[in-house]
């Protein structure tokens, strides 16, 4: 067996340090096999080479034999420990010749593969690294061979040596399987937090489960309250039998099912195990030879099965049910968290329809949100912001502090596709100019001091929505040219980095300033003025639309008095005067301060208001007038109101809801102002 040529202690001893060179470094077990063998055809004589491990899993050897030289295909072979020469090796820890097979009878299994590979002489010797038996190592021969007791002791020698490179080899792929698993859990893991959909949610954790654990389908069942199970979820990793094997809902009686939810324990079913679980054989009719079913658990008690089947018949290890265990942990509490999460959705869901039905029954009809008004320079405002919300065109707003620019800029997100998206302000002249980059675009970790982490800036949390740049006037100039890029070509670099991001972001834009002023000076680039200047939309002072001061007045005095808990519900004529010819310099925000002033300051049920002698000091007309031209346009107010209304006075949609005023209050004025039913 050992070639006379190369039979000298020097050149056996030189084969082993060979030996030794040639497997080190292997990480699959093709190159490791083949190793060996190049090292050993050195000094022995053989045709195949075999490495038989033993599987704790199902107690059997895992051959994996290289044949000859002309042809160098491994072919694995797996056979019970008793029906394999190597496992009586194992077993027995000493080496094992076979040279007369027509007369072996304790192997037949292993006797009628060797008489198909031609085999005259087998040698067997152990396989054992210290105290761990790994298995067996094996040469043949087409040719008689009958082996001294040295060249049997030189294999055992060969088989030491390579044993702990096996060893070596089968740690680590303990410890990248451990790896994998523990991967897989971690992306299980970050699946279930990120997808709540059920289907969704099944494929991701099916996907991932696979890449650790080898099926072919996978199936989520939950107990129903009738004593049956509800198919919950279904994923098929390899033929698509997925529709074979619908139904809504049906009795796991004669199924794995059945046991593992009477005992919380996994079960292991083949296709052999039919007489114990007749439902199997529709599986095995459809070509599946195994299965692994699990509980899941949510406190202490199973509410529901994940099973996984095999078509082929691969064992499922200790590890692989153990892992599955550790899975259907996770999954239980998602799908508990998802079940919980629907059933949030549709009282969501209903609730939105609610609201905005109700919403809808008291918004007035000429207004937008929190826009009041009914003059002409207000319906003017409103027209335009109905004509551009339903684009994605660029809205530059524009006119003088406290006028409601950023009201404007709401409703023509709330009225546009994008509504369900995120509304992102930023106030360009509140950010030192140094931040506004980074506020706008982002910026990387360490792109400059204090930038301890990476930061989204407000274009990509604006994705799908709406951008609101306030007072757009004083953005810096070296910042404009990026802020151009962003809004043509959709996108942009973070501060300090390079990887160019995009994103959907609709831009609308506000100014008290003159650009095209700033144009000309030099101090606004004239490119991003034009893309501004798109769709403007000016919004007129509160001194050139007066005939609005009375709807705003009561507006905010009702808001102010229910958020303070007054019972204000008259506001004298002569107060309403009084604010309507006042010029306003700060606008509607003005006038709201002054109307909070006001609440907080009165006592009883008829508004005071604060500063009055200051807003009565330099009159815009005869007292006498304003007062009669006021009186006329409530009057007309309350008529229009009553006439959209349909004459109801009270109820969501009745006149009183329309003007904001207490029902009481709008039949106590509709008596001043002798309104009866014939007028409208």
């Amino acid at each position: 067996m050992i070639d006379p040529v190369a039979a000298s202690s020097t050149d056996i001893y030189e084969a082993v340090l060979a030996l030794s060179r040639s497997i080190a470094g292997h990480t699959d077990l093709r190159s490791l096999i083949s190793g060996v063998a190049e090292a050993l055809r050195r000094i022995v004589t053989f045709d195949h080479l075999g490495l038989i491990l033993h599987d704790p899993n199902g107690n059997a050897m895992q051959g994996h034999i290289l044949n000859a030289p002309g042809n160098p295909v491994i072919t694995s072979l797996r056979l019970p420990v008793d029906e394999d020469p190597a496992g009586w090796v194992w077993l027995n820890q000493q080496p094992l010749v076979i040279s007369h097979f027509e007369s072996e009878t304790r192997w037949p299994e292993g006797v009628r593969v060797a008489s198909e590979l031609g085999i005259s002489t087998l040698v067997i010797v152990p396989l054992t690294a210290g105290d761990h038996r790994l298995g067996a190592l094996g040469l043949s021969s087409v040719a008689p061979l009958d082996p001294t007791p040295a060249e049997i002791a030189f294999l055992e020698r060969v088989s030491s040596e390579f044993a702990v490179t096996v060893e070596s080899y089968l740690a680590k792929g303990a410890a990248v399987r451990e790896r994998d698993r523990l991967q897989t859990l971690f992306d299980i893991t970050n699946a279930l937090v990120s997808n709540l959909g059920r289907d969704d949610l099944f494929s991701a954790i099916s996907g991932q489960l696979s890449k650790v654990i080898p099926y072919d389908f996978a199936m989520l069942t939950l107990c129903n309250d009738s004593g049956g199970l509800d198919l919950y979820a279904l994923h098929s990793t390899g033929p698509q039998l997925v529709e074979e094997l619908k139904g809504p809902s049906f009795n796991p009686v004669g199924m794995p099912a059945t046991e593992v939810l009477a005992t919380g324990k996994p079960v292991v079913a083949r296709a052999t195990d039919t007489d114990r679980y007749p439902a199997l054989r529709r599986w095995t009719a459809l070509g599946f030879k195994s299965l692994c079913s699990v509980p899941l658990v949510t406190r202490n008690r199973p509410f529901g099965t994940l099973a996984l089947a095999r078509m082929t018949d691969d064992e499922w290890s200790s590890e692989d049910v153990e892992f599955l265990m550790q899975i259907a942990r996770q999954v239980a509490i998602a799908v508990e968290n998802s079940l919980a999460y629907r059933e949030l959705s549709e009282i969501k869901e209903r609730l939105a329809t609610e609201k905005l039905y109700l919403e809808d029954e008291i918004r007035l009809d000429q207004n937008i949100g929190n826009m009041i008004g009914s003059g002409q320079a207000f319906q003017s405002v409103l027209k335009s912001i109905q004509i551009v919300a339903k684009t994605d065109t660029t809205v530059l707003i524009t006119g003088e502090t406290g006028t409601g620019k950023e009201l404007v800029a709401r409703a023509v997100h709330e009225l546009s596709g994008r509504s369900k998206g995120s509304f992102i302000k930023v106030n360009c002249a509140a950010i030192p100019a140094s931040l506004l980059e980074s506020e706008l675009f982002g910026h990387e970790k360490g792109s400059f001091t204090g930038a301890v982490a990476q930061r989204l800036g407000r274009f990509e949390l604006a994705h799908h929505g709406t951008l609101f740049l306030d007072e757009i006037g004083e953005m810096p100039l070296e910042l404009q040219p990026k802020l151009l890029r962003a809004i043509q070509d959709q996108e942009f670099e973070r501060v300090g980095g390079t990887r160019t991001i995009r994103t959907d972001a609709r831009l609308v834009a506000a100014t008290n300033r003159d650009l095209k002023t700033m144009v000309e000076e030099g101090k606004f680039r004239a490119d991003l003025y034009y893309r501004l200047h798109v769709f403007p939309v000016l919004v007129p002072p509160l001194r050139e639309r007066r005939e609005d001061i009375p709807l705003l007045t009561r507006y905010f005095v009702q808001k102010h008095a229910q958020r303070m808990g007054r019972d204000i519900d008259s506001i004298p004529t002569p107060v309403l005067a009084a604010l309507a010819k006042y010029d306003w310099p700060g606008n509607i925000r003005e006038l709201q301060n002054v109307l909070e002033r006001s609440v907080i300051l009165t006592k009883g049920s008829v508004l005071q208001v604060a500063m009055l002698p200051e807003l009565v000091g330099k009159p815009a007309a005869p007292a006498r007038s304003i007062s009669a031209e006021l009186e006329n346009s409530e009057r007309a107010t309350i008529l229009k109101a009553l006439e959209d209304a349909n004459g109801q006075v009270g109820g969501p949609t009745g006149a009183a809801a329309r003007l904001g005023l207490k029902r009481t209050t709008l039949q106590s004025r509709m008596r001043k102002y002798n309104i009866t039913s014939r007028h409208y």
